[in-house]
C-alpha cells in the first residue's frame, strides 16, 4: 500500500507492480481539449475557429455535430446555449456514437439526429427537453460504465437520459443543434465524482 509501512522491496508491492503501471495512462485521453470534429458536421453548421462554438445558419435541421475526439467514461461534455430561435419545436439532441467521426462522409448525415441516425448500429441520443433550451444555460452529460447518460442543467442535480450506450467500443459525443437551439459552446471539460444515481 503506498505510503504504508511496506518498503519499496516488499513483496506486495512486486505482485501489485504490472497492475499499476497503465494506470497514469488512463487519464490521458482527457489531457487534450474536448472541441467539434472540424469537418464531420451537418451542412447548415458554422463552425468558429476555435472548433469551441458552432451555429446553425438557417432551417432548423442538418445540424449534427461530433466531438473531435473520444470522450472518456464520466467525463463531462459541457455546452453553453449560445442562441435560441422561436418559431420552431423542439430543442438539442444530445448522445453518443461508437462510429469515428472522422470515418463518416459528411454528405451521408440525415437531417435529423432522432429518429433518424439513433435507428443506425452505433449511435444513440436523446432530445433534450424544452424547458432546458434556454439561453445561457448550460448543459452537462456523460456516460457511465454501464452505458447509462445522465444530464444536468446549470447546477441542478444529474437526471438519468437515457440507456443502451455500448461502453466496450470508444464513443465520442454527437449533439445535433435542433429546432429552438440555434447556437452551443463547448466549455472546459470536467469529470464529476463519481457519486451519480
Amino acid at each position: 500500500s503506498i505510503g504504508g509501512p511496506f518498503p519499496a522491496s516488499s513483496h506486495r508491492c512486486h505482485h501489485k507492480q504490472k497492475h499499476c503501471l497503465p494506470i497514469p495512462q488512463c487519464g490521458a485521453l482527457s489531457i487534450s481539449p474536448l472541441l467539434f470534429h472540424p469537418h464531420t458536421k451537418g451542412s447548415q453548421i458554422i463552425m468558429d475557429t476555435t472548433q469551441k462554438a458552432v451555429k446553425r445558419q438557417a432551417s432548423f435541421c442538418n445540424a449534427i455535430t461530433f466531438s473531435n475526439r473520444p470522450v472518456v467514461i464520466y467525463e463531462q461534455v459541457r455546452l453553453k446555449i449560445t442562441k435560441k430561435q422561436c418559431c420552431w419545436s423542439g430543442a438539442l439532441r444530445l448522445g453518443f456514437t461508437s462510429k469515428d467521426p472522422s470515418r463518416i462522409n459528411p454528405e451521408t448525415l440525415p437531417k435529423y439526429a432522432c429518429p433518424d441516425l439513433v435507428s443506425q448500429t452505433g449511435f444513440w441520443a436523446k432530445a433534450l427537453p424544452e424547458e432546458f433550451a434556454n439561453e445561457g444555460n448550460i448543459i452537462a452529460f456523460w456516460v457511465d460504465k454501464k452505458g447509462r447518460v445522465f444530464y444536468r442543467v446549470n447546477d441542478s442535480a444529474a437526471m438519468l437520459f437515457f440507456s443502451g450506450v455500448r461502453t466496450t467500443e470508444p464513443l465520442w459525443a454527437l449533439i445535433d443543434v435542433y429546432g429552438l437551439t440555434r447556437g452551443v459552446q463547448l466549455l472546459d471539460v470536467k469529470t464529476p465524482a463519481f457519486t451519480v444515481p
